[in-house]
């Protein structure tokens, strides 16, 4: 079994949605779980994977009935949720700060995977700009395909 792994809604979302990273998406995902990885994310995954299903299907991009289905996978996904607050977000402030972000969302996965000391994968390549050349533990699924 190999160390933890910081997984942010995105990459989830791009698993049961049609998206271009769907496949790479799904093959780490597989291989993060055929090797036992520890999936971790801070308390905002579910909000974040909610509010988004909510979107889609206030669209009309998903029946209720899909929503609640894709609702109910990502809440019985094995990510572990991280609940240390105390630690969190203080840290995700600053690292917020430090990147020059507006919010503190994105900040609260690259918290979870600074203070676990482990990867952080994303599919928001904008988030992986604004803090490679600083963090080299932050990975766009792209890189894998």
């Amino acid at each position: 079994m190999s160390g933890p792994v910081c997984v942010d809604a995105s990459l989830f979302l791009s698993i049961v949605f049609d998206d271009p990273h769907q496949a790479t998406a799904s093959r780490l995902w597989e291989d993060w779980l055929s090797a036992g990885t520890q999936l971790v994310a801070p308390p905002l995954f579910y909000a974040e994977i909610t509010s988004v299903i909510r979107l889609s299907s206030h669209r009309g991009e998903l029946s209720p009935l899909a929503a609640n289905e894709i609702l109910s996978a990502g809440l019985s996904s094995p990510v572990e949720i991280w609940q240390d607050s105390r630690a969190l977000q203080p840290r995700a402030l600053d690292l917020a700060a430090r990147f020059g972000q507006p919010r503190a969302y994105d900040a609260q996965y690259l918290a979870v995977a600074e203070l676990l000391g482990c990867e952080l994968w994303t599919v928001d390549r904008r988030l992986v700009n604004s803090v490679s050349s600083h963090l080299p533990w932050v990975h766009y699924v792209g890189e894998a395909a």
